[in-house]
């Protein structure tokens, strides 16, 4: 499978406020700036974004720093169970994917994608749980499951091509 931005849909899973606050502290900033980045550089190139929110009266909104443009509301811990969430995806056949909790929301929502068909590429280190462990578990379960466990920069560098032009000397600036 190639990563190719215009074959491609980013899926921001549950990156809220009060959930991100629960996460290690350790793993946070890295996270954070990884997610950042996948954000920032699939808006430039025109790669469809859409967040997810689980419970946001209880966890929260999207991190404000992601700019979450009219996020889908749920309910279910699979995005892909919940009603309505088929019309957020655009058509395309490449998913990736990262958020909070990557043995929870993450995972179950990238093997509902799987099960529609899709490829499903997620960004490891931009996902988080509140134990390493969960999340380990989760990212090895999405892998037997077909899906493609990847670095944020292996995507945003595979999206970007080549090693010019503006947008690659701002890419590489947020990941210094």
């Amino acid at each position: 499978m190639s990563i190719d931005p215009a074959t491609t849909q980013l899926l921001v899973v549950d990156y809220q406020e009060r959930l991100f606050g629960a996460m290690p502290e350790a793993a946070r900033e890295s996270a954070r700036k990884a997610a950042d980045t996948l954000v920032f550089t699939a808006r430039e190139l025109g790669i469809p974004v859409t967040f997810t929110e689980q419970y946001p009266q209880g966890l929260g909104a999207t991190l404000p720093e992601l700019v979450a443009v009219d996020p889908f509301v749920k309910l279910a811990f699979a995005a892909t169970d919940e009603p309505g969430f088929d019309a957020r995806l655009a058509g395309r056949p490449h998913v990736v994917v990262f958020g909070m909790e990557t043995h929870i929301c993450v995972a179950h929502t990238a093997l509902g994608l799987r099960a529609r068909g899709l490829a499903v590429s997620v960004a490891y280190d931009a996902c988080l749980s509140r134990r390493t462990a969960d999340s380990d578990a989760g990212l090895i379960w999405m892998r037997e499951e077909g899906a493609l466990i990847l670095p944020s920069e292996t995507l945003i560098f595979g999206w970007l091509g080549r090693a010019e032009g503006p947008l690659f000397k701002a890419v590489s600036r947020r990941i210094r």
